[in-house]
Parts: structure tokens; C-alpha cells; sequence
């Protein structure tokens, strides 16, 4: 028997990729050598066909286990995993024995492809490549402000969107079906050739065994590009760097697939004041030296508004204060707000103010800076 193709090689993935994985690989190699992508081209139109068959096998868990046991063979109709392994034990403790005898499997492939129709416009015509979406990717850049308040925004989006001429059907309005060249009317074609016979559904028709003529505004693509606005809620607390995948607004689905997701990349502007670090804030705040040394009560401004905060008598450059519950609110968490001080000098010398200052060094009970060394 022939050997088959290996179906991670044809979607370019290992065989230990995950589910996510193997999807892109084939909605990105599915969309670069669909049919009517590529009239005309029949080298396209056989890649197409061995991705949609790889697909069909690696996106199903219970298909793909017994692919990756018994390859090919495990996919039949009907086939016995337990009689299977049974089998090959058998044959292994004959080989053990020196037999020398050899029975291979032998096994009808059957059909590898679904049975996903969806009607395609005009005429009702069937269609078994049915495509999601592709998934954008954009980027929305916000003041520090709004990012912690949330905000709605309105994005353009470059997409391909239904041709409006044909309804997305990719068929001229109006033309006469006429019977399908590729398959001669069947509606079924041969998608594997050699010792193995697999038979999928034409890609050309779709099943039905007659064509129309390709639609001149689309020329047969059922899409044309065009502009989409969305508008997206962005919850409060969202951060630099953070992606929200928003379902359903990305590319429109190709042949009646669902619509791809938007990933929106967001962008923070820093503050002047403000730093962030995941849910708590942090802001330097100036005191001056009274302020410092004989203690105050100060408004400091925070996401809700301003809050009165306690400055203990003798602060320290540098003194941190929390404010429990003051910093980024993202659901049901909430992060605190540290106010960093700095003891501020008057900008303007004082000759009253030096003195004071010089006859305050008798106040400290040891020198500052004993003891520091290399």
C-alpha cells in the first residue's frame, strides 16, 4: 500500500502541537490556496484539498489519537482500535517467533471530509469549505487617566466584507448553471490517487455538480474589501501592553464560516506623576520642610478623586504611605496607591533659614554619616 501523507507535515505544524496551533496553521494555509482565491490554478486547488483532509483529522481529538497510533488505517469506517491492537500483538509474537511473516493492514480510507454545508446564495448552492474569519490585530493607544476609567472606542477596520453585487455568493446574477468541469456533473472528485481510492466533495461546485458564472465584481471571491467599525467597550484597569480578544468583530467568515475575533493591543501614555505596576500606583509627592518636620494632612489625588492623607511629624525624605484600596480597580480586584515623599528646599536662599538649619545639626544625637565605609 502507498504511503499516505502525514498530515502534520501538510499543515507545517509538530506532532505535538496544540489545538490553537494547529488552527492558525490551517485557516492561514485554507485561505492562501482556496479555489476561488486561486482560479484557475489546479495546484492550488489539490493543496486545498490535502489541508481541509489534515485539518479534518488533527482538529478531532478522537480522530487525531488514532492517526497518531495506527496512522491512516485508524480513520476507516468502522475500525476496531482493540481488535487492532489485538492484531498487531498477534503479529509482533509472530515475528518474535521467527515466522518471517508479514500481514499488513488493509484498509478502505473512506472520505476524510466533513459534511459542513452551508447554502451559498444565489440558487441555494451547496458548499462543503465553508472558512472562518481571520482574526485582526489592532492597536488602540490611551491617556493614563482612561485606561484606569475605561472607555468606548470606535475603530475602522481594513476587512474584506460580502460583495454586495453577488450576496457572497461569488456567482454572477442572473447566469444559467452550467454543468461542472472539474467533476462532470458527480459532484465528487478524487482527491488521492494510487493503490488507495479517496473521493471528497468537488470543490468546484460544492457537491451540486453544476457551476455559475464567477461574478465580475468579485470575480467569483464572494468578497471585496471594504471598511468595518466596531466599537469596543474597554474595561477599566487595562494596562500597557494588555490584548483583549473581542469574539465576532474580526474578518467576515468566508462561504458562510463564522467571523474571525479582533485582538486589540492597547497602549498606555505615562503620566508625569504616576507610576503603575500591575493594580498599584505609586506617585512622589513634595513636602515642604515644615510640612515634613511638624506633620500635616494633605489631599492627594487618586483614580476616585482626592483623598486626605495624615503626613506623621518628622517624615523622612523618601517616607512611603499606603492607601489601601486607592490604586487600579480591574473587576473584582483593587490594588493600593504608595505615596512616596520629597522633602522639597525652598528654591530661594534665606539667610535666616541657613542659620536656623546649621543650628539644628546639634540636634541629632550621633553623626549622620558614621560608620559608612567601603
Amino acid at each position: 500500500m502507498a504511503e499516505q501523507a502525514d498530515f502534520y507535515s501538510e499543515l507545517g505544524v509538530a506532532r505535538d502541537a496544540s489545538e490553537d496551533d494547529i488552527r492558525r496553521a490551517y485557516r492561514k494555509l485554507a485561505r492562501q490556496h482556496h479555489p476561488d482565491v486561486n482560479p484557475g490554478k489546479p495546484e492550488a486547488e489539490e493543496k486545498f484539498k490535502q489541508v481541509a483532509a489534515a485539518y479534518e483529522v488533527l482538529s478531532n481529538k478522537e480522530k487525531r489519537a488514532l492517526y497518531d497510533e495506527f496512522g491512516s488505517e485508524g480513520l476507516r469506517g468502522g475500525f476496531d482500535a482493540e481488535q487492532a491492537r489485538a492484531y498487531k500483538r498477534y503479529q509482533e509474537g509472530r515475528a518474535a517467533a521467527g515466522s518471517g511473516q508479514e500481514v499488513p493492514f488493509d484498509f478502505d480510507l473512506g472520505d476524510l471530509f466533513g459534511r459542513a454545508r452551508t447554502s451559498g446564495g444565489r440558487g441555494g448552492r451547496a458548499r462543503d469549505f465553508a472558512l472562518a474569519g481571520e482574526d485582526i490585530r489592532a492597536m488602540v493607544e490611551l491617556d493614563f487617566k482612561t485606561a484606569l476609567e475605561g472607555q468606548e472606542v470606535e475603530l475602522k477596520l481594513p476587512v474584506e466584507g460580502p460583495c454586495e453585487t453577488c450576496e457572497g455568493s461569488g456567482e454572477q446574477p442572473g447566469s444559467t448553471p452550467q454543468t461542472c468541469p472539474e467533476c462532470h456533473g458527480q459532484g465528487r472528485v478524487q482527491v488521492v490517487r494510487g493503490p488507495m481510492s479517496l473521493m471528497g466533495t468537488c470543490p468546484r461546485c460544492g457537491g451540486d455538480g453544476k457551476v455559475h458564472e464567477a461574478c465580475t465584481t468579485c470575480h467569483g471571491g464572494g468578497v471585496v474589501s471594504t471598511t468595518r467599525e466596531v466599537h469596543v467597550r474597554l474595561p477599566p484597569g487595562v494596562d500597557d501592553g494588555s490584548e483583549l480578544r473581542v469574539r465576532g468583530k474580526g474578518g467576515p467568515g468566508y462561504h458562510g464560516g463564522p467571523d474571525g475575533d479582533l485582538l486589540l493591543l492597547t497602549r498606555v501614555k505615562p503620566h508625569p506623576y504616576f507610576r503603575r505596576d500591575k493594580l498599584d500606583l505609586y506617585l512622589t509627592l513634595p513636602v515642604t520642610l515644615s510640612e515634613a518636620y511638624s506633620g500635616t494632612s494633605l489631599a492627594v489625588p487618586t483614580p476616585t478623586g482626592p483623598v486626605q492623607m495624615k503626613v506623621p511629624p518628622h517624615s523622612q525624605q523618601g517616607a512611603r504611605m499606603r492607601l489601601k484600596g486607592k490604586g487600579v480597580k480591574r473587576g473584582q480586584e483593587q490594588g493600593d496607591l504608595y505615596v512616596e515623599l520629597e522633602v522639597k528646599l525652598p528654591e530661594q536662599p534665606d539667610e535666616a533659614l541657613a542659620k536656623a538649619l546649621e543650628a539644628s545639626d546639634a540636634l541629632y544625637h550621633q553623626p549622620l554619616r558614621e560608620g559608612i565605609s567601603l
